[in-house]
Parts: structure tokens; C-alpha cells; sequence
């Protein structure tokens, strides 16, 4: 990451790294991910949700691929540089389509955390485009502080999320008063951004069309903020269970 990349990120919130995977390596990727999703290929542990577009929730868990992807080493040194520590990865979500979620900061879930967002194919306005706020990084951040976690009777957790946090965010986009902006990348390119940048994903202008990104995202090894009893992956392939309430 040069020293322009580096600015740009902590400014914005986000920075497009290209190419940081051949066309080849994307290719292999999405036919094992179609192969799963088809059921042409089984594999313990593999599954799928629906919510904001089907995706699935920490596939390295159980699939050596996605953990290479989310320990590649291409990533290592653009992540250190952003972090100023060494990273960690805790979490991974494939989808296979646009998500068209509502604005949100992703440090409200993963306390401390940035994201790798890997682009598997080209991603456009056709199959939903990640959309940013520039500089919203440099805001607020909405914590659980600030949202009512108690649910009201009959009430869902995704409920709750529509009712009070996902507004919350909205506020805070409004204060911050900048533009959103559609990412347009190539497949192989990565977008590394911080966990407090607002973002979504775009609507989706086809219908059905493919697209297949991992999100994958990381948290510094100092960091004593980890909630949960997921493990910790290092770059050397290493992982620990640190869970501190």
C-alpha cells in the first residue's frame, strides 16, 4: 500500500486495491461457490442464508478456500498498514447477489473491526454495487450504546435492527452530511474499508444476474474488544479463542 493509498483510507474510510487477484483465482472461486450453491459439490458444514441475498456465514470455518481467502497473503501487508498492527480474521460472508442492505457500520457488530471485500466478478449497477459514505469513518459511530438492544414483546432481533438502528444510523448518515457513492470494481480487485464507514448495497438493476464477493473482516491482535468466542486467524495460519466480555 503506498503512502496515497494509505491517506486516502484514513480520510475516506475506503480504498480500491486492483488486482490483487488474477482472473483465473476469481474463476476458480465462483465455480466452487456455484458448485456448492447447485449442490454439485458437498461439503460439511456448508449452508446458506437468504437474509439480504443468499450468502454465507463464515465459510473458513469449514472450507480451506475461503480461509486462504481470508488469510491471503496479498492481504496481509495493506491490512497491517491500515491497522498498524498485525490483523486477525474473524469473519466471512460469501454471497452470491447483491445484498441491497440498509445503511449501517459494521464496528457496531464486530467491535474495532475493517473489511476486506473481494470482488469475485466484475460488480456493477446491474448486480448491486457496494455503496459507501465518504469520510463517515471520521463520524460518529452508532454503538449498542446507543440502540436499545431489549426487545419489545413479539418482537425479532431483525425487528429490532429496522426499528431502531438501522434509523439511528440514517440520522448520523444525515448529520455527516456528505454523498453516498457507488464502488464500481473489477473482479480481483479488493475494497479495504474501515468498520466505522457507513455503507449498503445498491439496488440491484438485474434481477438474478451474479454477484459473487467475500467480505471478510478483521480486527487488530491487540484488540481487547472481541465479544465472542469465534476464533482468531493469523496470517501464519494460527488461531486462538479470545473471548473477553
Amino acid at each position: 500500500m503506498t503512502s496515497s493509498q494509505l491517506n486516502h483510507y484514513k480520510q475516506s474510510g475506503f480504498v480500491i486495491l486492483k488486482s490483487v487477484f488474477s482472473k483465473e483465482e476469481c474463476e476458480k472461486v465462483v465455480s466452487h461457490m456455484e458448485d456448492l450453491h447447485t449442490g454439485k459439490k458437498l461439503l460439511e458444514g456448508f449452508f446458506q442464508q437468504d437474509k439480504y441475498g443468499a450468502r454465507t456465514f463464515n465459510q473458513h470455518l469449514y472450507d480451506p478456500i475461503v480461509l486462504r481467502l481470508l488469510i491471503h497473503p496479498r492481504l496481509h501487508e495493506p491490512l497491517s498498514t491500515c491497522f498498524g498492527d498485525e490483523p486477525e480474521g474473524v469473519q466471512s460472508m460469501h454471497f452470491y447477489e447483491g445484498s441491497e442492505h440498509p445503511l449501517h457500520q459494521d464496528q457496531y457488530y464486530l467491535p474495532e473491526c475493517m473489511s476486506a471485500w473481494m470482488a469475485m466478478v466484475d460488480v456493477n449497477e446491474n448486480n448491486g454495487a457496494l455503496v459507501v459514505q465518504p469520510g463517515s469513518n471520521n463520524g460518529k459511530l452508532v454503538t449498542k450504546d446507543d440502540v436499545s438492544m431489549i426487545l419489545e414483546p413479539n418482537e425479532t432481533y431483525e425487528q429490532q435492527q429496522h426499528n431502531r438502528y438501522f434509523p439511528a444510523v440514517e440520522k448520523v448518515f444525515i448529520e455527516n452530511g456528505n454523498k453516498l457513492m457507488h464502488i464500481y470494481v473489477d473482479a480481483g480487485d479488493v475494497v479495504l474499508f474501515d468498520g466505522k464507514l457507513i455503507h449498503d448495497g445498491a439496488k440491484i438493476l438485474t434481477p438474478g444476474k451474479r454477484r459473487h464477493a467475500l467480505a471478510c473482516h478483521y480486527i487488530p491482535y491487540s484488540s481487547e474488544k472481541w465479544e465472542r468466542d469465534w476464533p482468531r486467524f493469523s496470517f501464519d495460519g494460527t488461531k486462538r479463542v479470545h473471548n473477553i466480555k
